[in-house]
């Protein structure tokens, strides 16, 4: 099998055409009229396709802060060899078969249980099931038919119990039960939101902080998050050395590398505000939709969907979590190499914005600013801790995956699932 179709393509066109096929059929349910179903339809697609272009926008901004912190702290340990995109080409099928299956264990439990939670995240759905199969298949005892059996049923409880767990923080964040969150959040958000009731006062929310007149432009999202995140690169890169940066960057230009680092603060800022266009766009079509196929299907059953749909709710928590979090891992990042941690370990930006975001704007709503800050800091080290934690058990299989991507659920699954495995000899 292909694995550049499987990573460039799949984890695209699967969530844009299913949760497009869930809008249509949902529709047609409700007996809509032709127009109506053209319209809800598409535009629930492009939704999908807005927030992923915007997706795209913010990993290609905050990417380039991982290349400066690693100019800047060389982790020693051994590097891991391992190419997890060899695994993922050649265990392709069962990973594709224990997503399909997985989903309908999901409908099954979702029908027939009291957790009425239909995971529709659809890229997250097929690395999960990534994140199960190399799990499982790390000590090489699990292949073939077992593998997608297991696979499909635990990537199903996953992706009916997980969404349930978060589902209660979620619908106090939003004030209704229109949806839940189905993503790699939900280990961090959910210590996060609990945090925010031990040391917070939800009543001094991060949304309503005071701002003198004179900083009045600090109230836009779009130009805080774009100042913050200038800031950040400038800090970055005077510690990299400014030289490097710009020749690195900018050609060797350093007053370009100047205005490349406003650029791309600026260009983090509209991204972010392409990403709540796109949430807007999707929620407002396929709330009501889902609800008419749900009625059919899995009656009462509510979507668990991507995880900005609750950054609407807490933007100046998300721009504040942002940084923090990213501070906080980059010193464990430090703690642990200075330990003698055997494995190398790579910062993890872009989990610092898509998993200790939303963290951020749960603690703030359980918590406040107090909650947020805090949730945020806790957050950022849990990201390295279950990195560090979880390489050991997809040593084999993916462990370069998840020092991309992990520190979140998909660190979580690898050290659930592959330590389970080992204990009954898998």
């Amino acid at each position: 099998m292909n694995v550049g179709l499987i990573f460039s393509i799949v984890p695209r066109l699967l969530p844009t055409f299913m949760l497009g096929l869930v809008a249509l059929l949902g529709l047609l349910m409700m007996r809509k009229t032709f127009s109506e179903v053209i319209t809800g339809t598409i535009k629930t697609m492009a939704g999908v396709i807005i927030l992923f272009s915007a997706v795209d926008l913010l990993s290609g901004v905050i990417s380039p802060i991982s290349t400066m912190f690693s100019k800047v702290y060389a982790f020693q340990g051994e590097a891991v060899a391992v190419d997890w995109t060899a695994f993922l080409s050649q265990y392709g099928v069962p990973v594709i078969l224990v997503m399909v299956f997985g989903f309908l264990v999901n409908l099954v439990l979702a029908r027939v249980t009291k957790l009425k939670y239909v995971f529709l995240t659809g890229h997250i759905m097929f690395w999960n099931a990534f994140m199960v199969v190399a799990a499982l298949a790390d000590a090489g005892k699990i292949t073939g038919v077992p593998l997608v059996v297991i696979g499909s049923l635990i990537h199903g409880a996953l992706s009916t119990i997980l969404p349930a767990l978060i589902a209660p923080f979620v619908f106090k964040l939003t004030g209704n039960k229109d949806f839940t969150i189905g993503h790699t959040t939900t280990s961090i958000a959910l210590v996060g939101a609990w945090i925010g009731k031990l040391v917070g006062d939800p009543s001094k929310s991060t949304e309503d902080m005071k701002i003198s007149d004179s900083l009045s432009f600090l109230k836009s999202m779009t130009i805080s998050t774009s100042i913050i995140m200038f800031l950040l690169y400038l800090v970055m890169g005077f510690i990299a050395g400014p030289a490097w940066a710009a020749e690195t960057f900018s050609g060797g230009s350093q007053p370009i590398w100047y205005l490349w680092i406003i650029y791309q603060g600026i260009l983090f800022g509209a991204s972010l505000t392409i990403l709540l266009t796109g949430v807007r766009l999707m929620l407002g079509e396929i709330v009501p939709a889902f609800h008419g196929f749900a009625k059919k299907v899995v009656p009462d059953a509510i979507p668990a969907l991507d995880c900005p749909m609750v950054f609407p709710y807490g933007q100046n928590a998300l721009a504040i979590g942002f940084p923090i979090a990213m501070i906080a891992s980059l010193v464990t990042l430090v703690v642990f190499g200075a330990f003698g941690y055997p494995y190398v370990l790579l910062p993890l930006v872009v989990a610092a914005f898509f998993d200790v975001g939303p963290a951020a704007v749960l603690a703030n709503a359980t918590g406040g600013r107090r909650g947020a800050i805090v949730a945020s800091i806790v957050g950022g080290v849990l990201l390295i801790v279950l990195q560090a934690l979880s390489l050991p058990f997809v040593a084999n299989t993916a462990a370069g995956f998840i020092n991309a991507f992990g520190g979140n659920d998909f660190s979580l699954i690898a050290i659930v699932v592959g330590g389970i495995a080992r204990l009954l000899g898998f």
